[in-house]
């Protein structure tokens, strides 16, 4: 059997190298056995190789060729430093045997109809996955992703007509943040639009995957922003030598591809303007610790940070969030560098006690040093019209219904998908009456919907209403990682209900107040998890 794949993106520029797409083996109920390598050749005649990790979730590509539920995990992605010399071929190998999926031939000086014609790939790239989720019926992806891409691309298609000098603008802050979207993204909008409304003139440095281009963006009230700058990395430097912010806010830089020298050249930038520049520099994740910024090992377990050795060795090889981007560079020297960025800080500022001690543990000569300021994230009262529903619910409660609340989007192994998946799995081989009620969205869904259900994407005000409908009686916080603050705990805390949520990170805190807490312990399979939850199931 010849496998049926689609190479839907292949960009190199500034030295980086991104492939994306899906293969699939017909007759393979998955992808586990077989291996995808990009080799090549450096300049010398020595070959390379590039494993790539095929652990993509793709209903799309389920949907659209029929296969088994099993098979989702069909996609690969590999976005990382492109070897010296030139990549030659896309190659895959299973158990049954070999193939040749793409072949790159000699590489052509890059001219305007080569820029032109890559531009259209973007284009044509963002409609083919937009396509694709529609018809897979991922309408809250389409949606996160038209909002972010396809707004991404045509903003840097009219910077490429202007693009204004940095002298243009008096800077008062410049943000630096990606543009991966979630809870770090959500922050830096709003910490931009207080900005603003104090009057200051506020700037976004970012990295675009769509087009692997640093952009300058200036924030407008409103949410809006016109393009400053579209820049290659040696550029960027330069460029923040002429612009002279009197902030920078650093907010997180997970995608660059040259974060470790923006940390090196900003450290040095702020010790040659120690006065005129302040920096403040946010912990929404553990970037500063590892390149696998949720501290997830090459197994996906939380690592807990182990000796320097065991990192190398898990360094080498892990395929964890984009540390594949940043392996080169080695521990010790991402370590170092992100330590004298925090030394240099004006303010650290972490939003629970967790991910100070955690920084302290990985920094420790430099942790008395460094300037913390602790500012937990707020969360708005429930509404007095809620406040009243809720009363009233719990009051005519005759017993309990058996419903384990999962709440959010649940779509990374971090976030704990795997867990909620083996908890519907013991729940249909126990035989008892419960079910997982996913207030939220799921991807992908557990094969066995007996014990699931999922309400989709909600907007905060429903939360209340959701949980009321469906009778939640105890809610499971998945997360496998140490959060720096859950927002999500911190809502689910105002209905008072017991959650079960793993015995680590922000989620320690959490329950180490929180009087309904339920322990876990990540050692815990998925029939200790259901034991533990299940008293707050039974009637009383």
């Amino acid at each position: 059997m010849k496998p049926v794949h689609c190479l839907e993106r292949v960009e190199m520029a500034d030295g980086i190298l991104l492939l994306q797409g899906w293969v699939a083996v017909p007759g393979m109920a998955d992808m586990a056995g077989a291996e995808l390598q990009l080799r090549g050749r450096q300049p010398d005649g020595q070959p390379w190789c590039i494993p790539i990790a095929i652990n993509r979730e793709r209903p799309d590509v389920v949907a659209a060729l029929k296969l088994p539920a099993s098979a989702q995990r069909c996609g690969f992605f590999y976005y990382g430093p492109m070897p010296q010399g030139r990549a030659l071929e896309l190659g895959l190998s299973w158990p049954q045997g070999e193939s040749c999926l793409h072949t790159w031939a000699q590489e052509e000086p890059r001219s305007a109809t080569h820029e032109r014609d890559a531009r259209w790939r973007h284009w044509a790239y963002l409609l083919r996955r937009a396509a694709g989720l529609v018809r897979g019926g991922q309408w809250r992806a389409l949606a996160q992703r038209a909002r972010r891409h396809l707004g991404t691309a045509w903003s840097e298609r009219k910077a490429r007509l202007r693009s204004l000098p940095a002298a243009d603008l008096r800077m008062d802050c410049l943000i630096i943040d990606h543009d991966l979207g979630g809870g770090a993204n959500q922050y830096r909008r709003n910490w931009a639009s207080q900005a603003m409304e104090r009057g200051e003139n506020v700037a976004l440095l970012t990295f675009s995957v769509v087009s692997l281009r640093y952009v300058v963006y200036h924030l407008q009230p409103g949410g809006t922003q016109q393009v400053m700058r579209s820049m290659t990395w040696s550029q960027v430097l330069p460029w923040l030598e002429q612009a002279r912010p009197a902030h920078i806010f650093f907010n997180n830089a997970v995608s660059f591809p040259h974060a470790l020298a923006l940390a090196q050249g900003l450290a040095a930038y702020k010790t040659r303007q120690p006065k005129t520049c302040y920096l403040s520099f946010a912990v929404h994740d553990y970037f500063a610790v590892c390149p696998s910024q949720h501290l997830m090992n090459a197994a996906g377990q939380y690592c807990d940070l182990p000796s320097p050795q065991v990192c190398e060795s898990c360094m080498a090889r892990s395929q964890q969030a984009m540390l594949p981007l940043y392996r080169h560079h080695g521990l010790p020297a991402w370590r170092q560098a992100w330590g004298s960025l925090l030394l240099v800080a004006d303010k650290v500022l972490v939003f629970d006690e967790s991910a100070q001690r955690i920084l302290q543990r990985a920094h420790p000569q430099i942790a008395d040093s460094l300037q913390w300021e602790l500012r937990p994230h707020t969360v708005p009262a429930l509404p007095a019209t809620d406040i009243s529903r809720l009363q009233q619910w719990k009051s005519l409660k005759t017993g309990r219904s058996g419903r384990i609340g999962v709440v959010g989007a649940i779509e990374s192994d971090v976030k704990g998908i795997s867990r909620v998946h083996a908890l519907v799995e013991a729940i249909a081989s126990s035989g008892k009456p419960y079910q997982v009620v996913a207030i939220g969205q799921l991807s992908p869904k557990p094969i066995d919907r007996s014990r699931f259900v999922e309400t989709g994407p909600y907007a905060a005000k429903d939360l209340t209403r959701l949980i009321i409908e469906n009778d939640i009686d105890v809610f499971f916080f998945a997360s496998i990682g140490p959060e720096t603050f859950s927002y999500v705990l911190h809502e689910l805390e105002r209905y008072q209900l017991p959650i079960a949520a793993f015995d680590l990170g922000a989620q320690s805190t959490f329950l180490d107040r929180y009087p309904w807490g339920v322990r876990l312990d990540l050692a815990d399979d998925a029939q200790t998890i259901l034991a533990k939850i299940e008293p707050h199931l039974q009637k009383p």
